[in-house]
């Protein structure tokens, strides 16, 4: 009989979290929403940690699943998510500033499938990696750039207006303007010409 109260007492504990959790995420989401009522964002968009740091510019779209993630930690405090007028996030991003900031330019087309993170978690030898602080510089994203699926831009990433990413690549340093990019680690293939 103790077995069955104990397991009643955790499924009812695990309900309540999970309960807790969905009703958070309604309302970081209806934050998110109220912040910028032109914006077009799937009610699937999940939004992690506090929804005063993301700014959106005017008429962007976040389709969803996807996860927004302003949420401080390993030691870094200045997350912030900044996304410019017209810019488009296709489903499944995981965008996650962990204690950096991200700022994605107007005027933007990012596919699906696509992990922008601002910082990383350390290396050094002899500490869990779980345990380890995280340093990172956060992920420019100039106007006008085009993010293909499945690409994932990691931090220290700066691209330039008018480059392109090409689906599948992972981005790390300096994009220069209007270039075509395409690999991992990306190097420029091309450039976009008028």
């Amino acid at each position: 009989m103790a077995h069955t109260t104990y397991a009643s007492i955790a499924l009812a504990k695990s309900v309540a979290r999970d309960l807790l959790s969905e009703i958070s995420a309604v309302r970081n989401w209806t934050a998110l929403r109220l912040s910028e009522p032109t914006a077009v964002i799937s009610r699937r968009v999940q939004v992690i940690g506090d929804p005063r740091r993301i700014h959106l510019g005017t008429r962007i779209t976040i389709s969803g699943p996807s996860v927004l993630d302003v949420a401080n930690g390993g030691g870094l405090t200045g997350s912030r998510l900044e996304v410019g007028e017209h810019t488009y996030i296709g489903e499944f991003a995981n965008i996650r500033a962990a204690g950096a900031r991200i700022a994605i330019g107007t005027h933007c087309l990012i596919a699906q499938n696509v992990t922008i993170v601002g910082s990383n978690h350390g290396t050094r030898a002899g500490v869990p990696i779980a345990d380890q602080n995280w340093t990172g510089s956060g992920v420019e994203i100039g106007d006008d750039v085009w993010i293909g699926a499945a690409c994932v831009i990691v931090s220290g990433a700066r691209i330039s207006p008018g480059a392109v990413v090409a689906a599948n690549s992972v981005v790390r340093g300096d994009v220069a303007e209007n270039a075509i990019v395409a690999g991992s680690p990306a190097r420029q293939i091309g450039e976009r010409r008028p």
